[in-house]
Parts: C-alpha cells; structure tokens; sequence
C-alpha cells in the first residue's frame, strides 16, 4: 500500500501562515502531500522512503504548507475568477488573482528546494534480435 502520511499537519500550516485555516485545510495538506509523492516518483523512478533524499526530507513541510496557502487564498466570492475590476468615478482598482482556481501545483523553484530538479543521467541497454528470442523463450 502507497504512504499516505501528510508531509505537514494543520498546526505546521497555522504556524506558517496565521491561525484560523479553513476545516478544508487538512484534507489539501494530504491532496499535497500526495501531489509532492508523485513529483518524487517521477524524478526518482522510486517511491518516496524517508532518508532517499534528505533535501525532501528537510523541505517537504513548508513546501506542503505553501502549496495549501496559494489554493485556499482565494478570496470569498471570487473562486474561479481570474480579474476583478472596480469602477468609481475617474477612479479604477484591478486585481488579476494568481490562482483563481484553487489549483495545487509545485513550482520550479520549490522542485529545486526539494532537490527533484536538474540533470539525471540514465541509460537504455540495446536489445538486438537474438537477445529478444531469448527473453520470449522463441528460437
């Protein structure tokens, strides 16, 4: 069975980013906590264990928390908005809102702080006829 702890609890997310976080929060702290599992996977062809990585290991916490803040951030009455305009006079505001949608999504440079950025090596061991007769058990 895959992991299912939470990289981060609702007190971790309060002491980030204030207290009174919605009742919805420790639910997208696991949905994050699942997002940042397979962002793990798919760099290191791995499951996630404790200890393969310690800059993960280190930074999973706070970048579970700030994954959770850019989704619940989104003002009341205005989920799935991407600007507002407010008009008075010869007066204007604006605001463009960076995640309207509530997304949970990983950014390049939290990739990098958990260390699944960069590089990776790898290699593909040629397979000719012969080597595949042999495999299939066909002569």
């Amino acid at each position: 069975m895959a992991e299912t702890r939470s990289f981060a609890t609702k007190a971790d997310y309060e002491a980030r980013y204030g207290s009174g976080a919605p009742e919805r929060v420790e639910v997208l702290l696991q949905d994050a906590s699942a997002l940042l599992r397979s962002n793990f996977i798919a760099y290191h062809q791995t499951a996630y264990k404790e200890g393969l990585n310690l800059r993960f290991d280190e930074n999973a916490c706070a970048v579970t928390c700030a994954i959770v803040a850019r989704a619940v951030n989104v003002p009341a009455g205005f989920e799935g908005a991407s600007q507002y305009s407010q008009h008075a006079g010869p007066y204007e505001s604006t605001l463009t809102f960076a995640n309207p949608t509530a997304d949970l999504y990983v950014t390049r440079s939290e990739r990098t702080r958990l260390g699944l950025s960069g590089i990776r090596i790898g290699s593909i061991q040629p397979m000719c006829k012969q080597d595949h007769e042999v495999n299939d058990g066909s002569h």
